[in-house]
């Protein structure tokens, strides 16, 4: 397992311009890479993650805006012919796409990250002089009063930002918070009464838990930065649950694999069902190490149930952040471990003594997991009296806790031995 976790290198896939959306190139030399993009309210909190990025090459003006937070409304986006999300698949598998694009398209968003608000046009044909970098990623608005989710890859390193809707509505942004340790998240917001108060369209989010194998899929984002509007792919789901970490040390778990082609740019955009409904948000892609290029038919994102958990305490305290590098950050348990589900047939291959359970994979220094004796190898099966089937079950448990609680771990190791263990949750390492 730790063989095949250690050939995987994970990238951003927002449109990387050494701003916000991940300026961090994944290291060509490893074996293998991804690349970031863009079951009911759990959030992980198993390790520390960061971002890194691949993207493309403008630059354009941005500023902040004076927005303030507020409450956010139960929204629905609205389709031609007066549809509605959640829409009802009609068996024809093309009409049903098409009418997922128009009902959902509006509401997905540019995000346009800056470092300066320096407009350097040259660096469109890459001869500009230094002044403003910029990054541009996606977005999905969430509220009719503005709120926007996202990666955090997207606005990581930016103080300016700016979105452009669809219809060439454009808005100054106002960065809520982001959560960069235990997911790849950050809510943004945008102020209606720029543009003369015309109603935003919503985003309306689904349930993750609810998604099969082989379910259709549609992904939407602004793949390369591509003039006129988002991209839309589409595909199936793949596989769920899978876990991936970051050149950086991003520990992503629960996603959602997906073959909807997944391209810089599109980091931050929501993945859909065939009810129109948000079901994930497009984060990674894998690299091919011997080619340095996206590795076809693979993409990940991260499943919305566990993004619900970080999007609500940044709405509830409503202040935005301040300044560049001054960030909210979601305050949620930490334990500093790297999980990976065991299956049968993972057991199988590298003779695991459990057929179920959570593999550790990584333990980081000075973590409570650390501190608690675990290692590498280690299987969780059982904690603060749940049974741990997969790594589900485990962020199931971190969402009922909060800092400074303490539970029971029952562990096995390698050899088959069974142990009993404390640990003690912290806040994450950048909270």
């Amino acid at each position: 397992m730790l063989g095949v976790m250690a050939c995987l290198i994970f990238i951003a896939c927002g449109s990387d311009q050494n701003a916000g959306a991940g300026n961090t190139q994944a290291p060509a030399t490893q074996a293998g890479s991804f690349a970031t993009s863009g079951n009911g309210n759990v959030s992980t909190g198993f390790g520390s993650p960061t971002t890194a990025a691949g993207e493309a090459n403008l630059s354009s003006s941005g500023g902040s805006s004076n927005a303030t937070a507020g409450a956010v409304p139960a929204g629905q986006v609205g389709a031609p012919g007066n549809q509605t999300v959640p829409l009802t698949p009609t068996g024809n598998f093309n009409q049903d796409i098409l009418n997922v694009i128009k009902a959902v398209r509006p509401s997905v968003v540019e995000i346009i990250a800056q470092t300066s608000s320096t407009n350097n046009i040259g660096s469109i044909f890459g001869n500009g002089s230094s002044g403003g970098e910029t990054g541009i990623g996606t977005g999905s608005i969430i509220s009719q009063d503005g709120y926007i989710v996202t990666n955090n890859h997207v606005v990581e390193g930016a103080n300016k930002f700016t979105v452009v809707l669809p219809d060439g509505r454009q808005y100054d942004a106002q960065l809520i918070g982001r959560e960069a340790r235990t997911s790849d998240i950050a809510v943004i917001k945008i102020d209606p009464r720029q543009n003369s108060n015309q109603t935003l369209p919503v985003m309306k989010m689904g349930d993750s838990s609810k998604l099969e194998i082989g379910e259709a899929v549609v992904a939407i984002g602004n793949a390369l930065g591509l003039p006129g509007g988002p991209t839309v792919t589409q595909g199936i789901v793949s596989a769920i649950g899978r876990s991936i970490q970051e050149p950086g040390g991003a520990q992503l778990t629960g996603l959602i694999q997906t073959d909807a082609a997944i391209n810089p740019g599109n980091s931050g955009g929501p993945l859909l069902n065939l009810r129109g409904e948000q079901i994930g948000i497009n984060t990674a892609a894998p690299v091919d190490p011997s080619q340095g290029v996206v590795a076809n038919g693979i993409g990940f994102a991260i499943n919305i149930n566990s993004v619900t958990g970080y999007i609500q305490p940044f709405i509830s305290g409503g202040t935005p952040a301040q300044g560049n590098g001054q960030t909210v950050f979601a305050e949620k348990p930490f334990m500093g471990i790297l999980p990976q589900t065991v299956t049968a047939g993972l057991a199988a291959q590298y003779n695991l003594p459990v057929k179920q359970g959570a593999l550790i994979v990584r333990v980081d220094p000075n973590t409570p997991a650390a501190q608690a004796g675990w290692q590498v190898g280690d299987i969780i099966v059982k904690m603060d009296n749940t049974t741990i089937n997969t790594i589900d079950d485990l962020a199931g448990v971190l969402a009922r806790h909060k800092a400074g609680d303490t539970v029971q771990a029952t562990l096995v190791n390698r050899s088959g031995q069974q142990r009993t263990t404390q640990i003690t949750f912290t806040r994450s390492p950048n909270s």
